[in-house]
């Protein structure tokens, strides 16, 4: 491999096209039309927020519209339709070579040969040469953060000031998971636009087109549609990983009467090590839903009481809390694992 070779994002999954290469959206008509009504009513704000969880198409989506801005420079004559073209536009999109393009994101480090952990403000910066390059006649100018959530706080304040000030034909798509972890002020100069999960017929239309799980039996394409949660990234992260069996067992240890305390520790132990970060994030992901799912259906059935609802709550308050002090003192993950086996026992 070239020494010089740069990935183009942190995370990319063998096996699936990322979003830069993406031409067919799916679950997003409304969002789509919003953007494009807005446009051809030359009301489109500078600045929009595309909120949603974790790998359901905003990247996708927000890629997808800049290349329509792109080919359609004057609102008054602009397509009606959102058409996926592969053409030289969506070439140099995909390759992240357009000079009217910009994504922010976490950066390779050539040094360690590894990526960031977070968008930093010398990446924020990047939009002052990058603005104050010619466009060309006429043409619109895109930044893409994907997503803020990744910023530190002197990469959040440099964004507002841009913000705050935005220059001609420029428009901002500012992705986040989570907006509450914004600052106040981002959020007020943004046009909020809530991206939703993707309905089930549209998780098997995007299961279906990536080689990565086109050719998986149907039985476990469902079970993968059941744990991602409308996000398709979730789905494919899962169909690579052994996630769905390691959650499977430890819920199995759990609700024996006899728990194998080994085949507890041998499974958290291969949780643990900071190799399997990505794993581990995704093992949690699916307690915390394992728990939100009874404790609807059981609430909704009348089978359960607030105390125990509440106690659910406690434990899924205190879980998240460990694994942030894991995370941040770099702390023994083994030890969450335990910890949470024993207070749903106790539940």
């Amino acid at each position: 491999m070239d020494h010089d070779y740069t990935p183009l994002a942190w995370d990319d999954i063998e096996g699936v096209a990322p979003p830069s290469e993406t031409l067919e959206i799916f679950g997003h008509e409304n969002a789509l039309d919003t953007l494009v009504r807005n446009y051809r009513n030359n009301r489109l704000h500078h600045a929009w927020l595309l909120s949603g969880p974790k790998g359901i198409g905003k990247a996708t989506l927000a890629l997808r519209f800049a290349e329509f801005l792109l080919r359609n420079p004057d609102p008054a004559h602009s397509s009606e339709n959102m058409e996926m073209l592969d053409d030289t536009v969506h070439s140099q999109v995909s390759k992240g070579a357009h000079p009217n393009v910009l994504i922010l994101r976490k950066p390779w480090d050539q040094k360690s040969k590894k990526f960031k952990t977070q968008i930093t403000v010398d990446e924020i910066r990047k939009t002052a040469s990058f603005l104050q390059t010619a466009s060309g006649a006429n043409a619109w100018r895109i930044v893409i953060v994907d997503p803020a959530d990744d910023m530190n706080n002197s990469a959040a304040n440099a964004l507002l000031k841009v913000l705050e000030e935005p220059p001609a034909r420029t428009i901002f798509f500012v992705l986040a998971h989570s907006p509450r972890g914004l600052l106040p002020t981002i959020r007020s100069r943004c046009q909020v636009l809530p991206i939703k999960p993707l309905e089930h017929t549209d998780m098997v239309s995007v299961l279906k087109r990536q080689a990565l799980t086109s050719d998986l039996p149907e039985a476990e394409i469902q079970n993968l549609i059941h744990h991602a949660k409308g996000s398709p990234k979730r789905a494919f992260l899962l169909a690579q990983s052994g996630v769905l069996e390691t959650f499977a067992n430890f819920l199995k240890i759990v609700s024996q009467k006899q728990a194998d305390i080994g085949q507890l520790h041998f499974l958290a132990g291969q949780l643990a090590p900071a190799s399997r970060s990505g794993e581990y994030a995704l093992f949690l992901d699916l307690v915390y839903d394992h728990m939100a799912d009874n404790a609807r259906t059981m609430a909704v059935n009348d089978q359960i009481s607030m105390d125990r609802i509440s106690k659910w709550a406690v434990i899924w308050d205190k879980t998240r809390e460990a694994n942030m002090r894991a995370e941040t003192w770099n702390m023994d993950k083994k030890q969450v694992i335990l910890d949470l086996f024993n207070d749903l026992r106790a539940a």
